[in-house]
């Protein structure tokens, strides 16, 4: 269900490694967790309170962002929705709140769409579902979505540790080559060309390992996005081939 791909985000915020979470306070997961309470509830209404409160408290907070724009899907408050689902997308683009503020503004576009065409009785009704609407296949879709960036996340954060303990090696075996410089009056500039070629060669080693992370990160996340809009594609076509029969 949808509001359950909304949990896996927030499960993912407060799960991700701590410079992703490092500018939100100790309480928001508490209150995260009171905005999808409402939410689930069915409390849309005091749901948009807390999440507008929310982003009141930290405006670059995309996932309060992604909640806000749900809930004003939930109560047909479509342009705010849109607001809020672009306001995602002004953070890093592959993060989870940015790919399903995607698929939603999407959602919402094709439902513009598809109304323009329809005679006016049947605009009434919406003939696909928005983002927020529960359906068996957008379902399946967000659900999937939501484990594959599960696994992306995991992975990175794998990586993130093994990265920071080499750098953390490599910054205390310079430390101890820095303290095991020649010392004296004679050799001052040996000590001095010693400590700088140290410096060098560290900061040589640790940019060497942040490429190679951010080459490894960056493969991971386009072969998880590879997979959603592999798994999005089939899930749209097996739901136009039933509509045609």
């Amino acid at each position: 269900m949808f509001n359950r791909a909304i949990k896996t985000v927030l499960i993912l915020v407060l799960a991700a490694p701590h410079s992703l979470c490092s500018t939100l306070a100790e309480d928001n997961g508490v209150q995260f967790r009171a905005v999808v309470s409402q939410y689930d509830a069915g409390n849309y209404d005091r749901a948009k309170h807390l999440a507008e409160s929310l982003i009141a408290g930290h405006p670059r907070n995309l996932t309060a962002h992604y909640l806000l724009g749900n809930i004003c899907v939930k109560l047909n408050q479509i342009a705010q929705a849109e607001a809020a689902y672009k306001d995602c997308l002004r953070g890093a683009k592959n993060s989870p709140e940015a790919i399903y503020a995607r698929k939603a503004l999407q959602q919402i576009s094709n439902q513009r769409r598809m109304r323009a065409v329809q005679s006016p009785a049947l605009a009434a009704a919406p003939a696909f579902p928005m983002a927020g609407m529960n359906h068996s296949a957008d379902e399946k879709i967000q659900e999937e979505t939501a484990r594959l960036l599960q696994e992306s996340k995991d992975r990175i954060a794998i990586k993130k540790r093994s990265f920071d303990d080499h750098v953390a090696q490599i910054k205390q075996d310079q430390s101890q080559a820095m303290y095991n410089a020649p010392r004296g009056r004679r050799g001052a500039f040996y000590r001095q060309d010693y400590q700088n070629q140290v410096k060098t060669d560290a900061q040589g080693r640790i940019d060497k390992l942040t490429k190679e992370f951010e080459r490894e990160k960056s493969d991971i996340t386009q072969a998880c996005q590879k997979r959603i809009d592999e798994l999005t594609e089939y899930e749209h076509n097996i739901e136009s081939r039933g509509m045609r029969r």
